[in-house]
């Protein structure tokens, strides 16, 4: 299993970039992705936050489960390549990611971590309506809204992520698709819960310890 995150889809969050020290972005370029590893935290358990000597931040991701085979996928048919949605968590040490990026490195360290990629409870996307209707989603710190936007507000769609990667490399099933953060991404501590949200139907609950 694959798990791939998408950098600064979403609008708000590409103008924010500099304000969290990272580099300006371009919202006319290709998708950007990159690989999170075998990150992904075991349902139902705390995120145990890591010594790296850095800030822990959350960024609330819908995410999109491979259903089938596919390579060089055309994205009129990539809608046929995936059934299930939630909120997931990427969570990233800023500081690395931050100095990486400065460096012209890669995010490895940054992004791949124990537990660093959270999944929800998986919801069909017919349940949902999409795509007649986007899918909105929150997280949630302590009961205060952080993070809320909806699939409409990506700057590449489910359909145009799953057409651009699949020219690279195939994906299977079960690989996972973290599809970008909105604005709203913050730091973590001890003793905090997450909760993400579709809807209002809540499907992610992370007790950070």
């Amino acid at each position: 299993m694959k798990i791939l995150g998408v950098g600064f889809n979403y609008r708000p969050h590409v103008a924010k970039a500099p304000q969290l020290g990272l580099p300006e972005q371009a919202v006319d370029t290709p998708p950007l992705f990159f690989h999170k590893g075998d990150a992904l935290l075991k349902p139902r358990t705390p995120f145990f936050l890591p010594d790296m000597g850095s800030s822990i931040e959350y960024e609330a991701e819908l995410v999109i489960q491979i259903s089938r085979v596919g390579k060089c996928i055309a994205e009129r048919f990539a809608h046929r390549y995936y059934e299930r949605v939630t909120v997931g968590i990427d969570f990233t040490a800023r500081d690395i990611q931050r100095r990486a990026m400065a460096e012209g490195r890669p995010w490895l360290e940054a992004k791949v971590f124990d537990g660093s990629a959270v999944v929800g409870e998986w919801l069909d996307k017919t349940e949902l309506g999409y795509p007649e209707r986007p899918i909105a989603f929150s997280l949630r710190r302590d009961g205060e809204v952080v993070q809320e936007a909806d699939s409409s507000e990506m700057i590449h769609s489910f359909d145009a992520l799953i057409a651009y990667v699949s020219r690279f490399q195939t994906l299977r099933m079960g690989d996972l698709i973290f599809t970008g953060t909105p604005a709203g991404v913050g730091p973590i501590a001890i003793g905090q819960t997450l909760e993400g949200f579709i809807g209002e139907r809540k499907v992610l609950h992370v007790p950070i310890k």
